[in-house]
């Protein structure tokens, strides 16, 4: 029997890559504009564990593409049981370099 993966297994084995996205950020003040702020935010390119499908998120705590993938996973964890992908066989490099290409990662 397999061991029962933790969230944190969870959410580290499913990231393929990660870029950095600069965006502007806008500050307000009683309706007026008071300053425009330059950040960088960081999006991952990460697998479903439900599905197997690639998905951009730009959180690194997720590990399904949808609401109805994550709800899928929490009812499996709490019969006992793990997500249905094999990551073991997902992630290996033949398959995530044409998912990188496909959204332009490196």
């Amino acid at each position: 029997m397999q061991k029962k993966l933790t969230n944190q297994e969870l959410y580290a084995q499913n990231i393929i890559a990660a870029k950095i996205i600069p965006q502007k950020r806008n500050y307000y003040g009683i309706g007026d504009l008071v300053f425009v702020k330059d950040i960088n935010r960081t999006k991952y390119l990460k697998i479903c564990w439900h599905c197997g499908e690639p998905y951009e998120s730009y959180k690194t705590s997720s590990f399904a593409c949808g609401i109805r993938c994550s709800q899928n996973i929490n009812r499996r964890r709490r019969t006992g049981l793990n997500p249905v992908a094999r990551m073991s066989e997902l992630m290996k490099p033949k398959n995530t370099k044409e998912i990188k290409e496909l959204f332009g990662y490196r």
